[in-house]
């Protein structure tokens, strides 16, 4: 219990910590694969915030599981995004 009660009380730390990293952008690629139904529109823009070059793939009639639910799909972008794919 003690360690599942942490992480909760470890929250105001955590948002200190996403800020002062927020501060500075990612220079890397960064791959985001969301399914359509919990966060396809959610999780590209809140990527883009943090990152200069992304790539967002939204996987259409998908959940959460996206590996699981459509692994084909979720491993053609990932090789996709790989550098010299094009």
């Amino acid at each position: 219990m003690h360690a599942g009660w942490a992480y909760f009380a470890a929250w105001p730390q955590t948002a200190q910590d996403f800020a002062q990293l927020a501060q500075t952008n990612l220079m890397m690629p960064v791959l985001s694969i969301a399914g359509e139904k919990p966060s396809g529109g959610v999780l590209g823009p809140q990527m883009k915030l943090l990152a200069t070059d992304v790539t967002v793939v939204v996987l259409k009639d998908t959940g959460h599981w996206v590996m699981k639910e459509r692994p084909q799909k979720t491993m053609l972008a990932v090789v996709n995004s790989l550098p010299g794919a094009e």
